[in-house]
């Protein structure tokens, strides 16, 4: 059998991305571990497997190739959900909203309507939120009781994005988290109107009309993003703070002390940690970082601790400190690189970037472009 050329392989396997584990998530109880992965080196349609931690066997709890049938053209489970134990497991495949639980059962694909996206099994493992062509909807883990919570008025308009809370979020992007009991969501709404359109066409089909794109450009509007509280028996709450000065959402979620909301200024040399009265949707602001040129986002902090400490990072005199309540922890002798994130409970300190970063799309684009 004649072997791939080097360009062959590397479309085959993706950049030999495909087979390896990815997206894991350590059961409630340690004994299992979920992640995503494909069959083969070069499968394009990774499944969901379990790992016991205890014997080592690996099982596969959702084959996409067999639950959607489609063998020739087939599509895998890029992401997923659990509740808090990761006993319950929600996902996305082909447009459809699909369970499985851990301990047993087949995978089971609910009633919703499709097409379904970000499916997040609320802590208690009774409901699940997802979204649906902008609008935030749930429904129970038994398939029944499906209904919006909140619907865009305007196409470009959507609930449950934020492209941003990537920065300091480890689980990626999310625009939508469950309160510990399950009763209330946190949701962030994302109005694309204001931002500048741009137009684009295939030459290869010049009596097409032009695709229409949004995208903020340096010293142009961005999106307006704000953050909404969404009881399950009560109307839509607004989180208010001073958006003018904060229009960055760089991070957010729903801990054991409340909602929260991490924002930062679009120079990008202030970030604050913001706790959400459930109530009112009132924000008190509990910690403030500011740089001279810029603040680095560290994925993982600012986070609260179960005990409340509010965990964040300090860069001081060349280097990166993890801070306890403002104060650092991180003995005196430093590493080699700098952390790209952070995990609770550890220490880190690295040497701090001593330059700015490329331009990028996003937070403080425009100011770094400008070379101010």
């Amino acid at each position: 059998m004649a072997s791939l050329s080097l360009p062959a392989q590397l479309v085959r396997t993706a950049r030999y991305t495909r087979g390896a584990p990815a997206q894991f998530t350590v059961s409630g109880d340690g004994a299992a571990l979920l992640y995503l992965r494909g069959r083969t080196g070069d499968e394009p349609a990774p499944g969901l497997w379990l790992l016991d931690l205890d014997t080592g066997a690996e099982r596969l709890l959702a084959d996409p190739v067999r639950l959607t049938g489609d063998a020739a053209r087939p599509r895998g489970i890029e992401a997923y959900g659990t509740d808090r134990a990761a006993r319950l497991v929600a996902f996305a495949l082909a447009g459809a909203l699909w369970t499985v639980r851990v301990g047993g059962g087949e995978t089971r694909r609910l009633p919703a309507r499709r097409p379904v996206a970000d499916p997040r099994p609320d802590p208690t493992g009774r409901r699940i939120a997802y979204l649906r062509k902008g609008a935030l909807c749930v429904i129970r883990a038994d398939g029944t009781e499906e209904r919006v919570l909140a619907e865009p008025s305007d196409p470009d308009v959507e609930f449950g994005a934020a492209e941003h809370t990537s920065a300091t979020l480890p689980d990626g992007p999310r625009g939508h988290w469950w309160s510990p009991d399950g009763t209330a969501l946190l949701c962030a709404r994302t109005d694309n109107r204001r931002v500048r359109r741009w137009y684009s066409t295939d030459p290869a089909t010049p009596d097409s009309p032009p695709e229409v794109h949004r995208y903020a450009t340096a010293g142009t509007p961005n999106p307006d993003v704000t953050l909404w509280l969404a009881p399950l028996d009560r109307p839509l709450i607004s989180a208010r703070w001073d958006r003018g000065a904060f229009e960055y959402v760089v991070g957010a979620g729903w801990d054991v002390h409340g909602p929260f909301a991490v924002v930062q200024s679009r120079d990008q040399c202030t970030v604050r940690f913001l706790a959400i009265d459930p109530a009112d949707g009132r924000t008190t602001v509990l910690h403030e970082q500011r740089g001279a040129h810029w603040v680095q986002l560290v994925t993982g902090l600012p986070v609260r601790t179960a005990s409340g400490a509010l965990l964040s990072h300090a860069d001081l005199r060349g280097t990166r400190h993890l801070a306890v309540d403002g104060e650092s922890v991180t003995p005196g002798r430093a590493s080699n690189s700098a952390p790209s994130s952070v995990s609770t409970g550890t220490t880190c300190c690295s040497p701090a970037p001593t330059s700015p970063p490329r331009p990028t799309c996003g937070p403080g684009a425009e100011r770094r472009a400008r070379g101010g």
